[in-house]
């Protein structure tokens, strides 16, 4: 079992027992105590769990704290955000059918997008924040994916959301990626993001990756997909020279950048 979902589990088991002791979640996922540990250390930091005498309990703030977390990562590299949303709007079309992914990037985007006018635009969304956000734009035909809620990540996943994909056409998909490696691999840390990113580029005609500068040769837990997979990448005109370089080299790759 990788590392990620061995912390889901973690957490599942104390939603569903409230306290347990390290020992005991050793024994229950076959690894060591150290091991345990670790994954108690960063679910920790992540606002998830709470230590107690001998063991860990799920923390009762940690739905409170989602608000707080999500509007942090909002926060980073905002500025960047806004001016690549601004860029991807000149990739929706009228008539088409398009997927937003659940990243705060396109979080954002949504907001943009939502302020303009486009004619029969069916939008598809794995973000409950994305969907929350449409209540307020009537006008706006969107669907949400459901599925089973992932609050740490805002977004809806499972397999229900792959068999639900896997019967949508979808013109156009706008994601992100937590890095590009320097081998130009789009990366996440999150398994479950991984696979729904991989079925949305099966069902597309067209992949279009917001990233802001920020993201470029940094590398992820898991590799997704080579970015020749894109058809058009979008990021902020602070992009290094270096990654300009290798990007305008792949053939049939649009880059928007200035």
């Amino acid at each position: 079992m990788i590392p990620e979902a061995r912390r889901q589990k973690i957490i599942d088991t104390l939603k569903r027992e409230n306290i347990i002791t390290l020992e005991n979640l050793a024994q229950e996922f076959g690894v060591s105590r150290i091991t345990i540990q670790r994954d108690i250390n960063l679910l920790q930091k992540k606002g998830l769990v709470e230590k107690v005498h001998g063991g860990v309990k799920f923390d009762d703030l940690a739905q409170k704290n989602f608000e707080t977390r999500f509007k942090s990562r909002l926060g980073a590299n905002y500025e960047k955000k806004q001016e690549i949303a601004q860029k991807a709007l000149q990739l929706v079309e009228d008539e088409k059918t398009i997927f937003l992914d659940s990243s705060t990037t396109l979080y954002i985007f949504s907001q943009n997008l939502f302020k303009k006018k486009f004619l029969d635009l069916n939008i598809i969304t794995t973000s409950p924040a994305i969907a929350w956000q449409a209540t307020g734009y009537p006008e706006i035909k969107l669907i949400s994916t459901g599925g089973q809620l992932k609050a740490d990540f805002n977004m809806f996943c499972g397999s229900w959301v792959l068999e639900f994909l896997d019967r949508i056409n979808i013109d156009s998909a706008l994601i992100s990626a937590a890095g590009i490696s320097p081998d130009l691999m789009l990366t996440t840390s999150d398994k479950d993001l991984a696979n729904i990113l991989l079925k949305v580029m099966e069902r597309s005609k067209e992949i279009n990756l917001l990233a802001d500068s920020s993201k470029f040769f940094k590398e992820g837990m898991l590799s997704i997909s080579h970015i020749s997979r894109c058809s058009n990448i979008v990021t902020d005109s602070s992009i290094s020279p270096e990654a300009v370089k290798k990007l305008e080299e792949i053939k049939d790759l649009r880059l928007i950048y200035n």
